[in-house]
């Protein structure tokens, strides 16, 4: 896929799905690019998502590449529709050292409902020389919105009784 402009009202609508996530204001993730079937993440090095080594946790690494080829293929995905993972493997190439993490996602095949997608995680030193340091491989699925949605009490992901 090429990394064409979407229309406004769809990288609105990854943008706003983006804004949803509690985890990627955790981390301090950022959505800095969206085009058609590519989107761009960027994860800045903090201490609270180091592991003992001072490396970034491959778990935060993950999260967010995962992120990036979900958003990736939600881009090609009809308007009432939203994305889930169905599986990924990551394969991490060297330790995460860096200030700073560029996860970029892009759809490699794209289908009605399925979408295989791959994903880059490249590590920024304070030089902005640059180097991977992970790559994925991903199958997503879009579902409609209008499945029922469990409640969750006060937005704390508890699942409500």
């Amino acid at each position: 896929m090429s990394a064409e402009p979407i229309s406004a009202a769809q990288e609105a609508r990854v943008r706003d799905a983006f804004a949803g996530q509690g985890m990627m204001k955790t981390l301090g993730a950022t959505l800095t690019r969206v085009a058609r079937g590519e989107v761009e993440i960027v994860l800045p090095f903090a201490p609270h998502i180091a592991q003992q080594h001072g490396f970034i946790h491959a778990g935060g690494l993950t999260t967010v590449v995962d992120n990036a080829g979900g958003f990736a293929a939600m881009t090609l995905m009809p308007e009432g529709m939203e994305v889930l993972t169905i599986e990924f493997k990551v394969n991490f190439l060297s330790p995460a050292i860096g200030r700073r993490f560029l996860a970029t996602g892009r759809v490699r095949r794209s289908g009605r409902q399925i979408f295989v997608v791959d994903g880059e995680v490249v590590a920024e030193d304070s030089h902005g020389d640059r180097k991977t340091v992970a790559i994925m491989l991903a199958t997503m699925m879009g579902v409609r919105l209008d499945l029922p949605r469990p409640a969750t009490t006060a937005g704390s992901g508890v699942l409500a009784e």
